[in-house]
């Protein structure tokens, strides 16, 4: 192909994607009729999320007017109030509408604001949430650490950000702090006498390896451990006095599991023998909390209600909490699936897919009839273009078959400018998941090049476990071998490829510039670059970075040189963008600093974009100034150095 018959990128304004409604947080009411639900749009440049309350098989709906962001809402155990959460002064703070006056109550005046999602007693007396403890640090002022791990990604420094556990009458609005202990302790369950909670901490004063405990605590504050886990997810208190547990399966050999704590002692396995990825992470690049993995455990009876992941789509299974294990598919479709909450025979969740973000659903599990709640993907429709996904997966010659996808600007023919887009984790996988920078580079004219290389989960727990302790080798060849597909079907342009990817992809992205120069440009985010230094400084690193590389530093130098893109950074010609979160404490700073500084040394194009006040996952679901910085820089940069 000529160069002048080439299909050319034309970049595109940000905007589109900001004009997205995405349909967050939600909960059924007790009689299974309305949904209390989110809606978040970003208006005149700042982020509104607002209470909507809708019949099931209506299409109305009430809008709450409370502030620029109210969420997290939860319906009372009679129907008669919806508490949320909303923030005054960006201090979030609980309240609750009465819906028959439609009046709206501020339970609670907390000066450093709510942490969680506020959970009703099953008498509908009192509201449990966690909230940040004490009055916070004065700014500017000397202090001292004294734990192993001082900080935590999303929570900065962990004494800044440990919470409590608090109850607050709904009568009268009296407050009490339950918790005191300087651990980060939330995602409150109530037994049924509505007297005593379950709830989760981790992070305590002396800890290096993260631990959960699984603990109760009564109304006068007594508190008792339940059960010591190395990986919990949610909890849930059950009718019987048992506790059930799901964990994430993310730093563990495992993947994630449903398990029952008997007696207060006794841990029950309840899906380790059906080959269930419980939880499951099919990363989506959208302001949604629902799509991460989620605090909520569903309980129906002797019956939970979780996700399950199964390649590149999220599926509702119900599975049994007694006798033989057993599961049943609820939701199955060509998506990623989240549930949501249960009430009278009724289930609420969430579905999408990776051309548009999710949409409500209630489903009557009796006759298994859907009604779709919200109608976000109708509004969407005029602002995201159509987007062809092509399947193109790798079959199992010489390696177990890759699940690769790629997306094109539908209409466009021939080799397209092409990005390899990599996902995080690495034990996560990309999917039916709204990811917003593919649709803005399909938007600007790229192909985009998606795949689930060895150490993806969603098959099995040996294909997620095939690159520990050598990452950069199977699923660099998995990467490779992708994109020499798309360039063998005629679907990507071998003279025109760029390279991304956020955390395990950033890590990937600067491991596959230090190794190759196919790729015109590289934008590299949140990276690891140096596993020395991450090992001291990352809020995982004493832990995950040791696993992964077989050792500490002391005991396993050569893996951690041998693995660290920086030590071939001085090879690298492809024009390098580093983006990089200032609050990142997952992976932190300093690691973009280092191979920023490397590039430059060795004469690479290269620049450095921070973004301030930005966690790991920043770009994502922080501030909106600084998901348009990412989105903007990254558009331009495959613009500027791949499309022409």
């Amino acid at each position: 192909m000529t160069e002048q018959s080439r299909p050319t990128a034309v970049s595109e304004p940000v905007g589109t994607i900001e004009a997205l409604t995405y349909a967050q947080g939600a909960d059924l009411s007790p009689d299974g009729h309305r949904v209390a639900w989110c809606a978040s749009r970003i208006v005149d440049g700042a982020e509104r999320i607002t209470l909507r309350i809708t019949t099931v098989g209506e299409r109305d709906l009430v809008e709450v007017d409370c502030g620029m962001k109210s969420y997290d809402p939860t319906w009372s155990p009679d129907g008669t109030r919806i508490a949320f959460v909303s923030e005054h002064d960006e201090v979030p703070q609980v309240m609750v509408l009465t819906l028959d006056s439609m009046r709206i109550d501020r339970l609670t005046d907390i000066p450093r604001g709510v942490a969680g999602r506020p959970v009703w007693s099953p008498d509908g007396s009192r509201l449990a949430f966690a909230a940040l403890s004490g009055a916070g640090r004065e700014a500017g002022m000397p202090y001292r650490i004294t734990r192993a791990i001082g900080w935590l990604d999303g929570v900065g420094l962990v004494d800044d950000g440990a919470t409590d556990i608090y109850v607050v009458e709904c009568d009268g609005g009296r407050l009490r702090r339950l918790t005191d202990d300087a651990w980060i302790n939330g995602t409150p369950s109530w037994r049924t006498d509505s007297a005593e909670l379950v709830y989760v901490a981790t992070s305590g004063p002396d800890d290096w390896d993260p631990k959960y405990v699984v603990r109760s605590v009564s109304l006068d504050g007594t508190v008792g451990d339940v059960v010591h886990l190395s990986d919990v997810q949610a909890v849930a208190a059950l009718p019987n006095g048992d506790v059930a547990v799901t964990s994430l399966g993310f730093a563990t050999p495992d993947l994630g599991e449903l398990v029952v704590v008997r007696g207060g002692e006794r841990v029950e396995k309840r899906t380790d023998e059906l080959e269930l990825d419980v939880t499951g992470d099919v990363l989506g690049d959208m302001p949604v909390p629902y799509a991460d993995p989620d605090d909520r455990l569903l309980i129906a009876g002797d019956e939970a209600y979780v996700r399950v992941q199964f390649g590149d789509r999220l599926e509702i299974h119900r599975v049994a909490l007694t006798g033989p294990q057993s599961t049943v598919e609820v939701v199955v479709a060509n998506g990623c699936a989240y549930p949501l909450a249960l009430a009278s025979g009724r289930l609420l969740y969430a579905t999408g897919s990776l051309t548009s973000p999710p949409d409500l659903w209630v489903r009557d599990l009796t006759s298994g009839v859907a009604t779709r709640v919200s109608f976000t993907a109708e509004q969407n429709a005029d602002v995201l273009r159509a987007v062809e996904v092509e399947e193109l997966n790798l079959p199992p010659v010489g390696r177990p078959s890759v699940d690769v996808k790629l997306l094109r600007p539908r209409g466009l023919s021939g080799p397209l400018p092409t990005v390899l887009l990599i996902h995080g984790g690495p034990k996560s996988a990309f999917g039916q998941s709204f990811f917003a920078d593919a649709q803005l580079l399909c938007e600007a004219g790229f192909g985009v090049l998606m795949v689930n290389p060895r150490g993806s989960r969603g098959y099995g727990r040996d294909f997620a476990s095939a690159i520990t302790g050598n990452w950069g080798c199977d699923d660099y060849a998995d990467l490779m071998a992708a994109v020499d597909l798309a360039i063998e079907r005629g679907l990507a342009d071998p003279d025109r490829l760029g390279v991304a990817g956020l955390s395990y992809g950033g890590y990937m992205t600067s491991w596959i510039v230090t190794q190759t120069n196919r790729f015109r440009a590289a934008v590299v985010e949140n990276p690891v670059t140096n596993f020395w230094s991450m090992y001291g400084t990352s809020d995982i690193g004493l832990v995950f970075v040791a696993e992964i590389l077989g050792g500490t530093p002391q005991t396993a130098m050569d893996s951690y040189l041998r693995s660290s893109p920086i030590s071939n950074a001085h090879r690298c010609v492809t024009s390098t963008l580093i983006v990089q979160g200032e609050e990142d404490h997952r992976c932190p700073p300093e690691q973009s600093l280092q191979f920023y500084a490397h590039l430059k040394r060795a004469g690479c194009v290269a620049e450095l974009l921070m973004l301030p006040g930005a966690s790991h996952v920043g770009s994502i679901s922080g501030p909106v100034a600084v998901r348009r910085a990412q989105n903007e820089a990254l558009v331009e940069w495959m613009t500027r150095y791949v499309a022409d």
